[in-house]
């Protein structure tokens, strides 16, 4: 049972690894979508603040603790193996894993897919997306003036949803002919995709 503990956790360590490499690599693709400074000002990934460039500098301290939460993980795993942990340690050490995604503030569409915080989703990966109404009723309402009665962009893959908060109707009508746009390219090539 404890082998296989151990082998869940350094399968969850290797495929976080793999995402943040991943994520590092498409930071340095050129930029689709936002282009200019008012733009990524009106997206957000989090309602309280804009999303800021996929560049190293900018996204220095989400790349710094990403990495020390990995080298963490990736040691206490190696010391299981020279300590007896209970099993049930392993809980307490990989919840911090599932968090790492809100370290980094960016939200960009770049050649190959779309940026959203730690995570790089292709194209082709997209099954839809809907904007959501940030209404009374909605989480994000009255965390800033700029987020209430706008709209909240949900992404959805097989796995997971993408958001985004826009702040701009002009904006909304910008992702949606992205996203159109990905789509029809999409199906031309012959992807069943549905949006």
């Amino acid at each position: 049972m404890e082998l296989f503990v151990k082998l869940i956790f350094a399968a969850i360590i290797f495929v976080y690894s793999y995402r943040f490499i991943i994520t590092l690599i498409k930071m340095k693709q050129e930029i689709v979508f936002p282009a200019s400074f008012e733009e990524f000002n009106t997206i957000r990934k989090h309602p309280e603040k804009p999303v800021y460039p996929p560049t190293y500098s900018k996204q220095k301290t989400g790349i710094m603790i990403y990495a020390l939460t990995l080298i963490y993980l990736t040691a206490m795993l190696i010391a299981s193996y020279f300590l007896d942990f209970f099993w049930s340690i392993y809980l307490l050490l990989i919840l911090p894993i599932f968090h790492l995604s809100n370290l980094f503030n960016m939200f960009v569409f770049v050649q190959d897919g779309v940026l959203c915080g730690a995570r790089f989703v292709p194209w082709r990966k997209i099954k839809s997306f809907e904007f959501v109404r940030i209404d009374v009723n909605h989480r994000y309402y009255g965390f800033s003036k700029e987020v209430n009665d706008q709209y909240e962009l949900k992404i959805k893959t097989r796995f997971a949803i993408l958001s985004c908060v826009v702040t701009s109707n002009e904006m909304k009508e910008r992702l949606r002919y992205l996203l159109e746009e990905q789509r029809i390219n999409e199906l031309s090539l012959g992807k069943d995709i549905i949006y």
